[in-house]
């Protein structure tokens, strides 16, 4: 017997927009299954001042998502509290000192605002054009769909990054 093994759309959102969520939603059960059990000071290490650690990441993932989510297509701007996400471009020291489980908090916490969002979105929303807010890095325009992608792709991508660091931590006493 063939197992199949398949991504169905989230219920309760349209079909495509669904869709895209329980891909997220795939991709970030994975990443939170790398990090689980890891320590406060394994999440801060970080080999060089200029990679990120594993905490760094996940806020990043977090902040990432917050950005395309809420400022993008809800016109919602971020506050300051999220350069913590991205301390190297903004020359700031990086997180440390916190538990596996505020990480989480924090990612779960983005993610209900995604879902609410998402929630009030047909799939007839998906090509529409959304603009960075002012004062964005980018003159670019891009669809709703393309932002949903982007997020999986995005997550997926740091994902390998956390697995790459997992293995270069070094023994901890």
């Amino acid at each position: 017997m063939t197992k199949l093994i398949a991504i169905p759309p989230l219920a309760d959102f349209a079909p495509r927009v669904g869709l895209y969520l329980a891909q997220m939603e795939d991709v970030r059960q994975r990443t939170k299954r790398y990090v689980e059990g890891l320590t406060a000071e394994q999440l801060a290490w970080h080999p060089q001042p200029n990679v990120e650690s594993i905490g760094t990441l996940l806020l990043h993932i977090a902040a990432v998502e917050r950005s395309w989510i809420g400022e993008d297509i809800e016109r919602r701007p971020m506050g300051e509290e999220w350069m913590i996400g991205f301390p190297i471009r903004f020359s700031i020291p990086q997180i440390s000192g916190k538990p596996v489980a505020y990480f989480f908090e924090q990612l779960d916490a983005v993610r209900a605002e995604t879902h609410a969002a998402l929630a009030r979105l047909t799939d007839d929303d998906l090509p529409r054009a959304i603009s960075p807010l002012e004062g964005g890095s980018t003159p670019e325009q891009y669809t709703i769909e393309w932002i949903l992608y982007h997020l999986v792709e995005h997550e997926a991508h740091h994902k390998g990054q956390i697995a790459v660091m997992k293995r270069l931590l070094p023994k901890f006493s």
